[in-house]
């Protein structure tokens, strides 16, 4: 397979559901069309439909529908190749398949080959919800883009270095190394962008906690730019409630339910049902929030729990530093919830933060510092995960 060496590579990148399949096809960093195939009812009967998204914002739904998602690869190529952004002068240079899954194999990213398939089938263990959606995108991506490099990406990689001080479980040996077990944690390619952005602005401090706050949370310290600790953990499900997800719980909890439901209904009830749908009846932070000042008890335990559990982790991660010398929110509930900024910086006032409620995102710096004067820096920097992936893909590229 050749490669294509334009200085601007464009690559597909495809986020798999198990029930939804999401194709973003990016001209460098820069997203120039998405497609969207989601399953709906119609006349009783399961079908996929599917929306475009021009750069413009723009949307329109495709007159059609189909049966299965596997036909929405070729459908894909077909509406790329008609709107112009794939052809023989700009073929593509690469698919990526945004790969959530635990082991070491999977800790780093990884152009497919045989060996892959034989990794995946292992990760659905432990990822029953997401690798089988990563498992059918891999497989069409290659039948419908023959002689395209098909890429893992990895959701670790950006943690999984020396600098780690929490990577390990403490049990029996032989179990760890039987089941491929570690504290890989999640969300890489968010921190491994912010991270990046924080040194290419000239805001790195000695010690930092990032915390990714969106659909699923994590928070992660930083030590001289290098990751020290994270809060999630083999899964996603460890650490901190987030939407859906119950974050930590007595692990007794877990077999109990497993043994009750099975493993594989036990893991969806944990991840799928939980967290603030599960206390409040909501998964979004917006809701929670007005449920809240509208005085629902419930929603107001759910937000409280929430907020606790994150100061609470940056609480642990200073105890473990040493003390935190900046403190950086992104993703869709840090960069833009006042509220939870404020709630959570609240609690950390004894530690030097202090924070500005009014402050709004400068976009021509791309970050703001929301910090009162004489406090420590807080930062908002927006995320772009698909922009540290195609980084990581076009250094597999090059090296291909």
């Amino acid at each position: 397979m050749v490669a294509n060496n334009n200085i601007t590579k464009i690559f597909l990148v495809l986020n798999s559901g198990s029930s939804s399949e999401k194709f973003s096809l990016y001209e460098g960093e820069d997203e120039v069309c998405s497609l969207y195939f989601e399953g709906v009812e119609i006349d009783g009967k399961k079908k996929f439909i599917c929306t475009i998204t021009r750069a413009d914002g723009s949307e329109e739904q495709v007159d059609k529908t189909w049966d299965t998602l596997d036909g929405a690869f070729k459908e894909a190529k077909s509406i790329f190749e008609r709107e112009g952004f794939i052809n023989e002068a700009h073929p593509l240079d690469g698919i990526l398949v945004r790969t959530p899954a635990a082991g070491t194999y999977f800790s780093q990213h990884h152009i497919v080959d045989d060996e892959t398939f034989v990794e995946l089938e292992k990760a659905k263990l432990t990822y029953p919800l997401h690798v089988p959606g990563a498992i059918r995108g891999v497989k069409n991506a290659i039948d419908a883009f023959p002689g395209v490099l098909v890429m893992t990406m990895s959701d670790s990689e950006a943690l999984t270095r020396d600098s780690r001080r929490d990577a390990l479980y403490a049990l029996p040996k032989e179990v760890i190394e039987e089941f491929d077990l570690g504290r890989w944690g999640a969300h890489g390619s968010s921190y491994g962008y912010v991270m990046g952005r924080v040194k290419e602005l000239g805001l790195l401090e000695k010690k930092m906690v990032i915390c990714h706050l969106g659909s699923g949370c994590s928070v992660t310290a930083f030590v001289d730019g290098e990751p020290a600790y994270t809060s999630m953990g083999e899964t996603p499900l460890e650490g901190l409630m987030s939407s859906t997800r119950t974050g930590s719980i007595d692990p007794t909890v877990g077999a109990l339910l497993g043994e009750k439901l099975g493993a594989a209904e036990a893991i969806k009830l944990l991840n799928k049902q939980s967290g603030l749908l599960a206390m409040a009846g909501s998964s979004d932070m917006r809701e929670i929030i007005a449920g809240a000042e509208e005085g629902r008890e419930d929603a107001a335990v759910a937000y409280n729990m929430f907020i606790d559990g994150v100061a609470g982790k940056i609480g642990e991660f200073a105890a473990k530093m040493g003390g935190i010398d900046a403190i950086v929110f992104t993703a869709t509930i840090g960069e833009r919830s006042i509220p939870v900024r404020s709630s959570v910086i609240g609690k950390l006032e004894f530690m030097g933060f202090k924070i500005k409620n009014d402050a709004k995102l400068d976009k021509s710096k791309g970050y703001a510092n929301v910090a009162e004067e004489g406090s420590k820096p807080i930062y908002v920097i927006p995320t772009n995960e698909a922009a540290y992936m195609i980084k990581k893909a076009a250094e597999l590229v090059d090296a291909q």
